[in-house]
């Protein structure tokens, strides 16, 4: 917790990031009913976003708060922490999670929803790929389309999640990280964005 609290300094005085302690518009501007917040179905708050540019792009790091039953309907709320790394996207695609299964079962993700239903018939793909990796999307082509093994090994290894809405991609990991943590997530993402086919970029029936 301590070298958690050393980095938001860091990384908040540096000019090249702007800071806030909490950030309810930012949290307003997502889809509460996907992951990582939909995590939080009593709640959910955003704590230490900050705002800035990575290899050209601008990027949201903040670490989330998710509110939900310990147990029964008379038990306390614990708040969940984790670390969500927020990048643009050139267009928008099918709204697709991919969640490793080493962070969902950390993540205790039960019956709660990856994706929001309003965004269209929401399906589970366990037969895609590898048992590394959940696959849950709108458009089960365009999620064969981006997978592959070594996406999948890569979210593995990184105990990492994503989805995407609409022009951006919300990655996520269980856990308050340092923000030099979360600059390593931001990577990984990168990658995996730079690794859809092109044919993605084409992808028909998306506004």
């Amino acid at each position: 917790m301590f070298e958690v609290r050393k980095s938001i300094k860091r990384f908040r005085d540096n000019p090249a990031w702007t800071y806030r302690k909490r950030a309810r518009d930012y949290l307003a501007t997502c889809d509460d009913h996907g992951y990582p917040f939909s995590l939080g179905p009593d709640g959910a708050r955003i704590d230490n976003l900050l705002q800035g540019a990575v290899q050209g792009q601008e990027v949201s790091l903040f670490h989330l708060l998710a509110w939900k039953r310990a147990g029964g309907p008379y038990q306390p709320n614990v708040a969940w922490p984790y670390s969500v790394a927020v990048l643009p996207l050139p267009r928008a695609l099918p709204a697709t999670a991919f969640t490793s299964n080493r962070l969902a079962s950390s993540a205790r993700e039960e019956k709660l929803p990856a994706l929001n239903p309003a965004t269209g018939p929401v399906r589970n793909l366990p037969d895609l790929g590898t048992h590394l990796v959940r696959h849950v999307t709108t458009d089960p082509d365009f999620a064969a389309l981006i997978n592959s093994y070594a996406l999948e090994r890569l979210m593995h290894d990184a105990k990492l999640g994503w989805r995407i809405e609409g022009n951006r991609m919300i990655g996520w990991t269980s856990g308050r990280k340092t923000y030099e943590d979360l600059l390593t997530m931001t990577d990984t993402l990168t990658t995996i964005i730079n690794g859809f086919p092109e044919q993605a970029w084409n992808w028909p029936g998306v506004m």
